[in-house]
């Protein structure tokens, strides 16, 4: 979306599942770290106001209160560390964390240190997190920005080098593919955001897979950092605008709360998913138990690509590590496989002990199959 004019504005359905994810995702990352660690930290790159027209809150206030509700069952301290670069928006977002800190106990507001600078974000959020000594402690980064090539590869890197950090980016596509082919400002800044130049190949992809291109670039980007783990998923509005969010990690069980938090998101928010390895790039509602057809075709087509079959624990980690399913779909989805002749297990009973292999003779789609999509 546009930079806002406005120092307040009209919150997007983008950014309200966006909000709604990173809620989700906060509500357990906390408690786990906070059980682990006395001290975990979290940080934006782009704090915005803290609030909306409508008076929705922002992410600010949002992470505020789900780090207050997991102190009072941990005695332990939070920092929340801040960047914005528009004064009237640092002054509003100062206002809104006052009200929140507010409500809270003396315990909890202690506690909790809340630190806003005010300034562009890169480099004085990373200055911050070294100063408070944040970086090698638990700490979660959100770069939200408004989906431009704005954030560099150098703060991922710095970033990535401690394995207790996670980052949730925002990436839109739309602005490299559409103005920097023929601007070498804009592919400069294309440059510093992929770390390289081999990004610029999407100017000869075909148009239909220059976003596609894009975030296969990114996603390397990411693991170049040091992020070893990365779910992506498109978000598709009413509108029909796209963007990615990257989540990028060194730890399965963060993938694995992610995942958990990405199907929670309230459906009213007029946004899906679409997992990028289906073939038939079937959108998903955002629902906690969605359709899982797309998964079932993509079993299917890595299970052609063994001879031997695979066990399910194995099935179960590349649909974690490479879908936008959970682990704790693959069963059901082998089932079902089963169920119309796909696909094969022994023993019979599925379990992490069951081997699965395609079937000899693969089944003709039915006319009522194609429309239910089974695979």
């Amino acid at each position: 979306m546009a930079v806002p004019k406005e120092a307040v504005w009209e919150r997007d359905p983008h950014t309200a599942a966006k909000h709604d994810l990173l809620k989700q995702y906060l509500a357990a990352w906390a408690p786990i770290l906070l059980s682990r660690h006395d001290v975990i930290s979290y940080a934006e790159g782009f704090a915005g106001a803290g609030v909306y027209k409508r008076g929705e809150s922002g992410s600010p206030v949002i992470a505020y209160e789900v780090f207050a509700d997991a102190l009072r069952r941990y005695p332990k301290r939070m920092r929340v560390i801040l960047t914005e670069e528009d004064a009237r928006r640092v002054k509003e977002l100062q206002h809104q964390m006052e009200i929140v800190r507010s409500r809270q106990t003396d315990s909890i507001a202690q506690r909790m240190t809340v630190d806003i600078r005010h300034g562009d974000f890169h480099p004085a959020l990373l200055q911050k997190l070294r100063s408070t000594s944040a970086l090698g402690k638990p700490l979660f980064v959100l770069l939200d920005s408004f989906g431009g090539p704005d954030i560099p590869f150098s703060l991922l890197q710095e970033l990535g080098r401690h394995p207790s950090t996670e980052v949730m980016v925002t990436f839109e596509p739309a602005f490299l593919t559409r103005f920097a082919e023929n601007h070498d400002g804009h592919r400069q800044l294309g440059d510093a955001a992929f770390g390289s130049q081999e990004w610029q190949s999407v100017f000869r992809q075909p148009s239909s897979h220059k976003f596609t291109f894009l975030r296969e670039q990114y996603r390397a980007t990411l693991h170049q950092a040091g992020f070893t783990h990365t779910l992506y998923f498109e978000m598709i509005d009413e509108g029909n605008r796209k963007l990615y969010l990257i989540f990028g990690t060194q730890h399965e069980l963060g993938l694995e709360k992610m995942k958990d938090a990405m199907w929670k998101v309230d459906p009213s928010y007029g946004v899906r998913y679409r997992d990028p390895r289906d073939t038939q790039q079937q959108m998903l509602d955002l629902v906690f138990e969605p359709d899982t057809a797309p998964l079932r075709r993509i079993l299917r087509d890595f299970l052609s690509n063994s001879h031997d079959g695979l066990a399910i624990p194995e099935l179960k980690r590349y649909a974690l590590l490479e879908t936008v399913y959970r682990p704790a779909q693959v069963i059901d989805a082998v089932r079902q496989l089963r169920e119309v002749g796909a696909v094969t297990t022994e023993p019979r009973a599925i379990n992490n002990k069951t081997r699965v292999r395609l079937a000899a003779v693969q089944p003709s789609p039915s006319p009522s199959a194609e429309q239910g999509v089974l695979w």
